[in-house]
């Protein structure tokens, strides 16, 4: 094995992005139980506890053979299947790898150095990172009370030098959706000029809570938008890498086209994807179990004394008795992984995943022990 310098000099990294710095790299490998150990939950990624449908694994075994061949760069068959549940024309929706790549590619069409765009803030932590990596400058809005987006903060942020605002419904970390009214003061309140993204990589979530349609919402908006979805979430393919833009028009439609990875999201992705939409009836029994499961978790750590806050996704966040690294660390000691808020704000807050049934007692059994314990 070639060995590196451990130790680079500064002026080594002249070649690096000054604002890539102040980002620290994960370099960790997945956590692999000790033996005698208990196993590792991973309740931390907001990945879904039950496999993919049946089809979409079937369709992965069937477009195997043919993987010396490139894929569909415009994933035609599935836009068009998806085209036919949203009532968005197939031009207007870009298949990528995983909603990710177009939150990138948003900020790469739009900002550049001097210009500013909105992000929610805490939120997807790839909003802020793709806005400086264009030099510019993510200008936080920071969330209402229950954890939602909040309009308010969203308008009071913009400025002469916004290019782009993202919102995010429902919102991780804390699972707060975006009521009707307050989706149809962001759309009226951007100006016309500015592109409004939509983050809903919990879309299927958030309907099944009761959350407003916001792609109806949008369509009543004259400037330009894009609605982000994936497939990692609700339809158990975080493995597989794809998601969707469906987009106001051809103009931002092409656009993402253009800087897109042109081979991007792969053919068995997009056969699992297409299979997935396909069986309507395994969505529905992920929904229902994680809304079950999500309820227990809730009602569970209120009995505990703890505050959880209300969430319409696949998580629950709530208030740790102590610093959140403290309580990650005690809680990975029982087997069990969970993540905190990543945001100066918010130090004690843990986002906690959906599991079944065994993952939630777990859960609540370790948070129990660690409350009991716990200094006063």
């Amino acid at each position: 094995m070639i060995e590196s310098a451990t130790k680079v000099p500064a002026a080594a990294r002249a070649w690096l992005k000054p604002v890539l710095r102040a980002f620290p790299a994960d370099r960790r490998a997945a956590p692999k139980p000790r033996a005698g150990a208990q196993p590792v939950r991973g309740l931390h990624l907001n990945e879904s506890p039950y496999p993919p449908s049946p089809k979409a694994i079937e369709a992965v075994r069937a477009a195997a053979p043919n993987l010396n061949r490139y894929a569909d760069a415009n994933a035609g068959a599935l836009a068009s299947a998806l085209s036919r549940r949203t009532g968005i024309d197939p031009e207007r929706i870009v298949v990528a790898c995983g909603s990710e790549e177009l939150i990138q590619v948003l900020c790469a069409l739009t900002a550049g150095p001097g210009d500013e765009v909105v992000v929610p803030a805490p939120s997807f932590p790839s909003f802020a990172l793709s806005v400086a990596l264009q030099g510019a400058a993510p200008v936080r809005a920071k969330l209402d009370r229950g954890g939602a987006n909040d309009a308010a903060a969203i308008l009071r942020a913009l400025s002469e030098r916004t290019r782009l605002v993202f919102c995010c419904t429902p919102n991780p970390p804390s699972g707060g959706m975006m009521s009707k009214s307050a989706l149809e003061q962001v759309v009226a309140g951007v100006p016309d000029r500015v592109l409004l993204a939509v983050d809903e990589a919990y879309y299927e979530f958030g309907r099944h809570a009761g959350a407003p349609d916001a792609l109806a919402i949008l369509a009543g908006r004259r400037g330009p938008w894009a609605a982000l979805r994936t497939f990692s979430k609700a339809y158990g393919l975080a493995g597989a890498r794809i998601g969707y833009a469906l987009c106001s028009d051809l103009d931002v439609a092409d656009a993402l086209r253009r800087l897109k990875l042109y081979y991007g999201a792969s053919a068995l992705a997009q056969a699992a994807a297409l299979a997935s939409l396909e069986d309507e009836a395994h969505l529905a029994g992920t929904l229902d179990a994680i809304a079950r499961e999500r309820t227990r978790l809730a009602r569970g750590l209120s009995a505990l004394g703890l505050e959880p806050l209300p969430s319409a996704a696949n998580f629950v966040s709530v208030k740790a008795p102590m610093a959140a690294a403290e309580a990650m660390a005690l809680l990975q000691e029982r087997g069990i992984l969970v993540r905190d808020w990543r945001d100066p704000e918010h130090p004690n807050e843990l986002r906690i995943t959906v599991g079944r049934a065994d993952d939630t007692d777990a859960v609540l059994a370790a948070m129990r022990d660690i409350i009991a314990t716990a200094p006063r």
